[in-house]
């Protein structure tokens, strides 16, 4: 175990933990199926018969369609996409299980995977600001658009833009700027702690939130316009989610993509896609995958995406298919070029053809 999770005490928080209720916590709606067992549908394969079996006494759970195996951390990395100590750290902080409070230790900030009712609220209520926001602000639909991202995408991703004014403005209001503090949505100037008092961290940035449930799990912002020295993308602190996990998460084929707007693009052409908003995804954060036979690659035609290619090659084994894309461009450029759709679908094809090929001739 790394050095981040050697205050952990495992055993105490699988057993003070209930897995039918993480479970049923995640979206899996469970029937009774005897003392101390349920079933419901497995969220890690297409499942249309109840094939997942959740024991209460035993504290694990099995598929008898795709072999999901394990106990309530085993589930949760597979549902939310998170490291061993991540999971633990979930279930220590959101109600299931809470050890003792070690005197005088400072508060630990919520993590993505962690939040409470209170932050989950502000975090969905920022949301709903930054969406009205970006419909107020004509510049940055049209960024957008030049961007080849449509306006169905826009409302269906829960797109949204900060103008550095509204949020801070509606937290204060709402008595929850500590709120929006803690979460990083804003920070403090000053000791004044009036709306004037706070700043927006995602200021003058187009918002992409990772959605889980309807809910917001996490977001990140892209500047406008050019950064010039500042960086172009900012997102919330904490380790980064993964971006699109629930659209992937078991489907037969997945499209991993390394940029915010690569994903969007992908989603805009009905693809499985997710994203790990760079070239950096641990092996053990890719359990959702485990239903998938193809895992497509989308990366940059850099040094850094050819080596992330062969770092994801090397996990994913025979499930990896790197996508070359014509000309060196990245999935957005591509898009945003005349015919980019058809030369990526053409690229797709004949990828599919060589692994069928492969296929056959073993």
């Amino acid at each position: 175990m790394s050095s981040e999770g050697k205050d952990l005490d495992v055993g105490a928080i699988k057993g003070a933990t209930s897995i039918r209720a993480v479970v049923a916590g995640s979206g899996v709606h469970l029937v009774p199926s005897g003392a101390g067992r349920w079933l419901g549908l497995c969220p890690f394969h297409p499942d249309r018969r109840p094939s997942l079996l959740v024991d209460e006494r035993g504290g694990h759970f099995h598929c008898f369609g795709c072999g999901a195996h394990g106990d309530v951390i085993d589930f949760l990395r597979r549902r939310q996409g998170l490291s061993f100590v991540e999971a633990c750290r979930w279930l220590e902080d959101d109600g299931q299980y809470r050890p003792a409070p070690v005197r005088g230790e400072p508060p630990r900030r919520p993590t993505r995977a962690a939040l409470g009712l209170a932050e989950q609220v502000v975090l969905d209520a920022a949301c709903a600001v930054y969406q009205h926001s970006l419909a107020e602000h004509p510049e940055a639909k049209e960024y957008l658009r030049e961007r080849a991202i449509p306006d169905w995408l826009v409302s269906a991703a829960g797109l949204g833009y900060a103008d550095g004014e509204a949020l801070r403005a509606f937290l204060h209001a709402q008595g929850w700027s500590n709120a929006g503090e803690s979460l990083g949505l804003l920070r403090r100037e000053g000791k004044e702690t009036s709306a004037e008092g706070y700043v927006e961290t995602m200021s003058g940035r187009l918002i992409v939130p990772e959605l889980r449930g309807g809910r917001c799990h996490w977001l990140i912002g892209r500047i406008l316009p050019d950064p010039g020295s500042e960086a172009r993308f900012r997102a919330l602190p904490g380790p980064k989610p993964v971006l699109g996990l629930e659209r992937a998460a078991g489907r037969r084929a997945a499209f991993l993509c390394e940029g915010v707007f690569d994903w969007l693009t992908a989603l805009s052409w009905g693809l499985p896609a997710f994203s790990p908003c760079g070239t950096h995804l641990p092996a053990e954060r890719l359990g959702f995958l485990a239903s998938a036979s193809t895992v497509y690659g989308v990366l940059d035609a850099d040094d850094a995406g050819r080596a992330a290619g062969e770092r994801f090659g090397a996990v994913l084994g025979r499930k990896w298919v790197p996508l070359a894309l014509p000309d060196g461009l990245d999935l957005n450029d591509l898009a945003m070029r005349p015919g980019g759709r058809e030369e990526f679908f053409a690229t797709l094809a004949r990828a599919r053809r060589t692994r069928e090929e492969e296929a056959g001739g073993e």
